[in-house]
């Protein structure tokens, strides 16, 4: 039965090859699947799929096409369904909330709005798309907010539990974690899932931004913040997600999915400190002088960019003559970045930033399309103590995932679902 509703889907992928606007407008539109009182089309399907590759960066071919398709398609009846919730529950998702998460997805990729746009049709993917999946993961927090939050509460007598839990811990460790979850469905059977989640461990392994794919592929009410879980003391989670991150090092992420009950997990662990501990994290004033750069680093243009990066690190001193370089030659991209928390940065570019004093350029750095120096124009170090209203927060947001993730999953339980192919 799974073999031939794949293979039935597989001839509706393999007329979406190249799909694009004007291929919408030219081709008859076929219904997919029922949602309730909504219809999914091998147009919308086409567009979402058109966006998954745009995301994870790889070829557009008939093969990946049809391995993404599945999992595109579940992903876009558990939106629709998320989106009829809202509607029920007569919940008004501001549309200047939509556009504020497009506007952040497009200063990711050093672009306005309007160049954001423009670079997603250019693959085959109307803007509205993008926003319709922006407002499905909106939604799922919206719902948490109405239906969850208010009755969440934690006691006392739990956060003192918790806290003589942690004294006992003391010595053991908390993880920064980033997650991606993958569920089982009726239409989703073990086997489809773990491959998808493999699928997606392998683009991870080739360079893809873990945000990026949280974005587009998870589950988890997380994934808006692109899988950010934050800090976790070890012993805390469900005996099958510690196991699968007991001998995972800061900044990598599970070379195999994680099997749970409900799905796969691909975890990863950004940073460790001691449980107890004081936490503190450095804030840097920084700058960004961007080049594109060639994918062939050994062309002569690279060669010659890059031998320009190193020079800037190495000459150029203070923020005043770094702003007068980059004025010179910045490009798209570069500018004055603010302040920083520098954990939240790519490890590679965090690690080299904390060790630079003020006033210091960063050696050339790997940035998406090319390479850029960092200058550090003020650099502080903030401390934030172990206290009882941290605990109960993280309790709190504990709880409230672990509710949206059981509500979330009753609505595709619940669901009326006919596909129709």
């Amino acid at each position: 039965m799974v073999k031939h509703w794949f293979a039935t889907l597989a001839l509706c992928v393999l007329a979406s090859v190249g799909f694009s606007t004007a291929g919408a407008q030219q081709s008859s539109v076929r219904v997919l699947a029922v949602v309730n009182d909504d219809i999914i089309t091998d147009v919308d399907l086409a567009y979402r799929i058109n966006l998954a590759i745009m995301v994870a960066e790889v070829p557009n071919t008939t093969e990946r096409r049809l391995a993404l398709a599945p999992q595109v398609l579940d992903k876009l009846v558990a939106d629709k369904i998320r989106l009829q919730e809202v509607e029920r529950l007569q919940i008004d998702i501001r549309q200047s909330f939509v556009l504020d998460a497009f506007d952040s997805i497009a200063a990711q990729n050093k672009l306005d709005r309007e160049g954001f746009e423009a670079l997603i049709r250019q693959s085959g993917v109307p803007a509205e798309t993008m926003r319709e999946q922006i407002e499905a993961q909106i939604a799922i927090n919206a719902i948490s907010q109405r239906q969850i939050i208010p009755d969440v509460e934690i006691s006392d007598k739990e956060l003192l539990a918790e806290v003589n839990r942690i004294n006992a811990l003391r010595g053991r460790s908390e993880r920064q974690l980033v997650e991606i979850f993958l569920p089982f469905g009726r239409q989703s059977p073990e086997a489809q899932v773990r491959q998808q989640a493999e699928q997606i461990i392998g683009q991870l392994q080739q360079g893809t931004d873990f945000g990026k794919l949280a974005q587009q592929y998870s589950y988890a009410a997380t994934a808006g913040v692109g899988g950010s879980r934050g800090w976790v003391p070890e012993g805390s989670l469900e005996d099958d997600l510690e196991a699968g991150l007991a001998d995972l090092r800061p900044g990598n992420i599970t070379e195999t999915p994680i099997r749970t009950d409900d799905g796969y997990y691909i975890m990863g662990i950004l940073a460790r400190r001691p449980i107890g501990a004081a936490s503190s994290r450095t804030i840097a004033a920084l700058r960004q002088l961007f080049m594109f750069l060639p994918d062939d680093l050994s062309n002569p243009i690279a060669q010659q960019r890059l031998a320009l990066l190193t020079n800037i690190s190495e000459q150029v001193r203070g923020c005043r003559q770094f702003d007068a370089v980059m004025a010179q030659y910045g490009e798209a991209g570069s500018g004055n970045l603010g302040e920083i928390d520098l954990s939240t940065l790519p490890p590679i570019i965090s690690v080299t930033l904390s060790s630079l004093e003020v006033g210091e350029v960063s050696p050339p750095l790997p940035a998406d399309g090319g390479g850029s120096v960092y200058m550090v124009c003020g650099k502080r170090v903030e401390v934030d103590p172990l206290t009882a209203e941290a605990v109960r927060e993280r309790l709190t947001n504990e709880r409230i995932e672990k509710l949206t993730r059981r509500y979330d999953a009753d609505l595709r339980r619940n669901a009326y679902i006919d596909y129709r192919f």
